[in-house]
C-alpha cells in the first residue's frame, strides 16, 4: 500500500466534509438541475436526436419484451412492417405484420442500451432516456468534483456549467445512441484509479455501475476500459510511492469487462433458446480489413482453396465498411444481400479471416491501422445533429406514424441547429483543455493546494487523455472512420482540466 492510500480517512474528510441532510439535499438538487441542463440540445430540438441505428435499438428491445411477456406489450415499433432487414413474417388476420425475422436475429446492437431507449419510448417521446443519460453525467461530475477536494456547491455548478455549455456532452446525452456512455466510462475508470482514497462506498458503486453499463452498451467501450486498466496499473508500478492505490480501479475495470462478456453471453443464450440459433454477428472485422485494402488483397491472392465465405464475393471488392455491411444490392454490398447461411458464416469466420490477413500482410496492416488510428483521433464532427436529406429519408422510412410526425417537427429535421458553431466551440474548448493540462503539468502545485497533495489530479487528467486517445485507436482500427466516434468523448478533457485547475487554486483544509 502506498503512502497516499495509507491515510484514506483524512483525505476523505477533506474531499467530502460532511454529509448532513441539508448538504445532501442541496447537492442532489444541483445534480438534478445539471442533468436538465445537460439535455438542452434535446429541448431546443423538440425531442432527443435520432440516428439510423436508433431504430434498431428500439425495435430490438421491444421485440425482446414481446417475446418475454407476450403480445400485449407490443408497440408500433415492434409490429410495424418498416425497416426490416428480411421480409417480414406473415401475420394472422387482424394483426400487424412483424418487422422482425424469428429465424435470423442480427446482433451487434446492445439489447441493454436498447432497453434504455425503449424505456424512453414507452414513457413518451424518449425524454426519459435523455434525462437518464444527463443524470449519469451530472452524477459523475458531482462525485469527481467532490473527490478533487471541491466540495462547495459553487465549484460543482461551475464545472457542470463548463461541461454543459462548452463541451460535447449535452449533444451526446441528447442522442438516442450509446455514445455518451463511452466518455462516462473513461471518466469513471480514471476517477476510480486516481481518487480511490477519497471516494466513499456509494461513490465507488456509482462509478463502477456507470462503467459496467457503458461496457454493456457498446462493443467499442470494453477495449478502452481494458487499455485504462493496463495504463492505471502500469502507472502505479512506475510511480509506486506517489500514485494512489490502483486496486479499486482494477476491480471496477475487471467488473465492467466481466459485465460485457456476461451480458453478451446472456443475450446469445436467450436468442438461441427463443430462435433456435444464436444471433448473427455482422462481420465488422472483415469489413474493416476489406476497406483497409489488406482484406481485398487477401481475397485476390489467397482465396484459392481457402474456406472463407468472403471469397465468394471477390468480384464486389473493394468496398468501404458501410457498403460492405449495409449496401442493399449485390452491386454495392456483401453482408445484407447475402443468403442467411452466408450472413451467419461471414460473422462466424471474421476472427479467423482477420488473423489470416494479419499473418499474410503484417507490415501493411500495421501501417494502415496506425494511419486509421491517427486519423480517427483527430477527426471530430457533429453532422448527425442536423438531419440531411438522405438521413431524413432513411429514418422516415423506418418510423411508425406517430413518432414520425414528432420527428418531422424537430429543428434538426429543418437543419436549423447551428451545428458548425457548436463544433467550433467543442473543438476550441477541447484544445484549450489540452493546453491547460500541458501547462499545469509543468508547474509545481502551490503549497497547501488540494491538487498537489498526492498526485491524484495529474493522474486523473493523464488517464482521461489516454482514454480519449484509446477511443480513437479502438474506433479507428476496428470500425469505419467517423467523426462522431471521437466527438463523443472529447467532453472528458475540459472536465479533467477544470478539476485540475480549480483544485490547485483552492487551499487544502
Amino acid at each position: 500500500m502506498n503512502a497516499a492510500a495509507s491515510e484514506p480517512t483524512a483525505a476523505q474528510a477533506e474531499a467530502d466534509p460532511g454529509w448532513s441532510a441539508g448538504r445532501v439535499a442541496v447537492r442532489a438538487l444541483l445534480v438534478v438541475l445539471a442533468s436538465l441542463a445537460l439535455c438542452w440540445p434535446a429541448l431546443i430540438n423538440g425531442q432527443p436526436f435520432f440516428h439510423p441505428d436508433t431504430v434498431g435499438y428500439v425495435r430490438g428491445a421491444d421485440v425482446a419484451l414481446m417475446k418475454l411477456l407476450g403480445p400485449r406489450f407490443a408497440t408500433d415499433w415492434g409490429l410495424e412492417s418498416v425497416g426490416a432487414t428480411a421480409p417480414p413474417a406473415a401475420a394472422p388476420a387482424g394483426q400487424a405484420a412483424r418487422s422482425y425475422n424469428d429465424q435470423e436475429v442480427i446482433g451487434g446492437r446492445s439489447i441493454y442500451y436498447g432497453a434504455l431507449v425503449s424505456l424512453g419510448e414507452r414513457t413518451g417521446g424518449f425524454w426519459l432516456t435523455a434525462l437518464i443519460q444527463g443524470l449519469a453525467v451530472a452524477l459523475l461530475i458531482e462525485i469527481l468534483t467532490r473527490a478533487a477536494g471541491l466540495a462547495s456547491p459553487g465549484a460543482y455548478a461551475g464545472v457542470a456549467a463548463l461541461v454543459a455549455l462548452g463541451a460535447s456532452a449535452p449533444l451526446f446525452a441528447s442522442l438516442l445512441m450509446p455514445d455518451i456512455w463511452a466518455g462516462a466510462a473513461i471518466a469513471a475508470i480514471a476517477g476510480l484509479f486516481a481518487f480511490a482514497s477519497r471516494l466513499r462506498a456509494p461513490d465507488v458503486a456509482a462509478l463502477a455501475s456507470i462503467a459496467a453499463f457503458a461496457a454493456m452498451a457498446h462493443s467499442s467501450v470494453p477495449p478502452v476500459i481494458g487499455g485504462l486498466l493496463a495504463a492505471g496499473f502500469v502507472l502505479w508500478v512506475l510511480r509506486r510511492f506517489a500514485a494512489p492505490s490502483p486496486w479499486i480501479g482494477v476491480g471496477a475495470s475487471v467488473l465492467a469487462l466481466a459485465a460485457a462478456v456476461a451480458g453478451a453471453a446472456a443475450f446469445s443464450l436467450a436468442v438461441s433458446r427463443t430462435a433456435g440459433r444464436p444471433p448473427v454477428m455482422p462481420p465488422f472485422l472483415t469489413a474493416r480489413l476489406v476497406a483497409d485494402g489488406t482484406g481485398a488483397r487477401y481475397v485476390r491472392e489467397h482465396c484459392a482453396g481457402q474456406p472463407f465465405v468472403v471469397c465468394r464475393f471477390a468480384d464486389r471488392l473493394p468496398l468501404d465498411v458501410d457498403h460492405f455491411l449495409w449496401g442493399e444490392t449485390p452491386r454495392d454490398g456483401v453482408f445484407l444481400p447475402a443468403s442467411p447461411a452466408e450472413r451467419r458464416a461471414l460473422g462466424d469466420e471474421q476472427t479467423r479471416f482477420a488473423l489470416a490477413v494479419v499473418r499474410a500482410y503484417p507490415l501493411q496492416q500495421a501501417a494502415v491501422s496506425l494511419k486509421n488510428a491517427a486519423l480517427q483521433t483527430v477527426t471530430t464532427e457533429l453532422s448527425d445533429f442536423d438531419y440531411k436529406p438522405s438521413l431524413r429519408a432513411s429514418l422516415s422510412a423506418q418510423m411508425p406514424p406517430e413518432p414520425l410526425a414528432r420527428f418531422r417537427a424537430t429543428a434538426a429535421f429543418r437543419e436549423a441547429l447551428p451545428v458548425g458553431v457548436l463544433w467550433a466551440e467543442e473543438a476550441a474548448v477541447a484544445l484549450a483543455a489540452l493546453a491547460a493540462m500541458a501547462w499545469l503539468s509543468t508547474r509545481p502545485a502551490p503549497a497547501g493546494a488540494t491538487g498537489g497533495r498526492d498526485g491524484a489530479l495529474p493522474l486523473f487528467a493523464g488517464l482521461a487523455v489516454l482514454g480519449v486517445l484509446g477511443n480513437g485507436v479502438v474506433c479507428g482500427v476496428l470500425s469505419t472512420l467517423y467523426g462522431r466516434y471521437q466527438a463523443r468523448v472529447l467532453w472528458v478533457l475540459p472536465l479533467a482540466a477544470a478539476l485540475w485547475w480549480l483544485s490547485r487554486r483552492r487551499p487544502a483544509g
